[in-house]
């Protein structure tokens, strides 16, 4: 079944099968994604001009979808453009600012010569910059396809980004503390669903080191089995 006949089963932000074929979200369906929304959300803009109840919504709704409608349509043009720059090999500038290498070349690369953190996999500004034709260094050196620049980096099988990796470290922050909740406390002795308190009998927003631990390992044990971090969720 692809992407156009799943059908969205659920609103959750985790919930993205019915955006895609695969296993993942290609460069070529999320430019038509982008697309898609742009559509819908001035198709939405010029139906808001004129409501069912009469209210002027021109500029304070219609106007602003328009925005975000245009917004959307570059990310998805941006978008379309890096997918033609990697499937069609088209050579990269071999280096960032500051002659910065990228790709398998800077995971090697020792980080405190250039104090910041190297790129191994390029942000789509930095491919949009390197494809860039009205920069000199083609007559200088060869390029480098971006496939090419970033084979043998360890990790990309299971690679994902900086976003991602925050926003699962948030959930699994959150699944923890409400785990907690559910836990017995050893050192106040607070039961399940109540709050910890102080020796001196004060309730707290905090919770004591061996609960949180205990929760930790609850949560940490559901996510090495491909389980979600709550545990009234389902996979």
């Amino acid at each position: 079944m692809n992407a156009a006949n799943r059908p969205q089963s659920a609103t959750h932000s985790e919930h993205t099968e019915h955006l895609r074929a695969g296993d993942r979200i290609t460069l070529d369906e999320l430019a038509v994604h982008l697309s898609a929304a742009a559509v819908w959300l001035r198709q939405l803009a010029v139906a808001a001009e004129t409501p069912a109840t009469p209210l002027e919504l021109g500029e304070n709704v219609s106007a602003p979808l328009d925005r975000m409608a245009d917004e959307l349509a570059k990310l998805g043009d941006d978008i379309a453009r890096v997918d033609d720059i990697i499937s069609n090999w088209q050579p990269l500038r071999p280096y960032l600012h500051q002659r910065e290498p990228w790709g398998t070349r800077a995971h090697g690369s020792d980080r405190n010569t250039w104090g910041k953190r190297l790129s191994t996999v390029l942000s789509l500004r930095q491919l949009l910059y390197l494809a860039a034709a009205d920069q000199p260094w083609l007559d200088e050196e060869p390029g480098i396809a971006y496939l090419d620049g970033i084979k043998g980096v360890p990790g990309l099988e299971e690679w994902e980004s900086v976003r991602a990796a925050k926003r699962r470290e948030a959930a699994r922050q959150a699944a923890i503390l409400a785990q907690a909740r559910q836990e017995h406390c050893t050192t106040c002795q607070a039961i399940p669903g109540v709050l910890c308190r102080t020796r001196n009998g004060h309730l707290a927003d905090s919770m004591h080191k061996p609960r949180l631990a205990a929760a930790t390992a609850v949560v940490d044990e559901r996510l090495a089995h491909g389980l979600p971090a709550h545990g009234n969720e389902t996979p």
